[in-house]
């Protein structure tokens, strides 16, 4: 598209998030349940198929897997800056939004709000996108991967 240029991603989390990335109370919850729980069946499990394995060879590798969807969700942004009114790729935008697995919860004139179209337990809403269309600009906000996947989708 010769018409809009994108921006590059850019996260919009402050710098200790790399460190505690939990930004809600549903977060905290589901990560202490796969600590509780989880993690000693994963440990378990991989101890029974091979009881000579260390542990540490099992723990770290299980806990580092189960922090990964927590730092996927970090918030980031994207800009999406077009030579004509940024209301006329309003309809690309959304149908590569909804391509990626998300589906419209709320639409009004400067924008739109969607979140995971198969929202699983806990839901967290830090999953959601929220778009802002200005006059030649639309602003999209949301977790770093779903930005990420959608300036793909949106520079072919």
């Amino acid at each position: 598209m010769k018409n809009i240029s994108l921006s590059p991603v850019t996260r919009v989390h402050a710098p200790y998030r790399f460190l505690c990335p939990i930004r809600s109370r549903r977060q905290l919850v589901a990560f202490a349940l796969f600590l509780v729980f989880g993690l000693p069946f994963i440990t378990v499990l991989l101890k029974l198929y091979d009881p000579g394995a260390p542990l540490a060879y099992i723990l770290i590798p299980a806990l580092v897997g189960g922090c990964i969807p927590v730092f996927a969700l970090l918030p980031a942004r994207l800009s999406v800056a077009t030579r004509f009114h940024a209301g006329h790729l309003a309809h690309t935008l959304d149908a590569s939004i909804l391509a990626l697995g998300y589906a419209r919860s709320e639409s009004f004139t400067t924008g739109a709000h969607y979140q995971p179209a198969q929202r699983k337990w806990p839901g967290w809403q830090e999953g959601d996108i929220a778009v802002t269309v200005l006059e030649h600009t639309i602003e999209i906000s949301g977790p770093v991967f779903a930005m990420r996947a959608l300036q793909q989708k949106l520079a072919r």
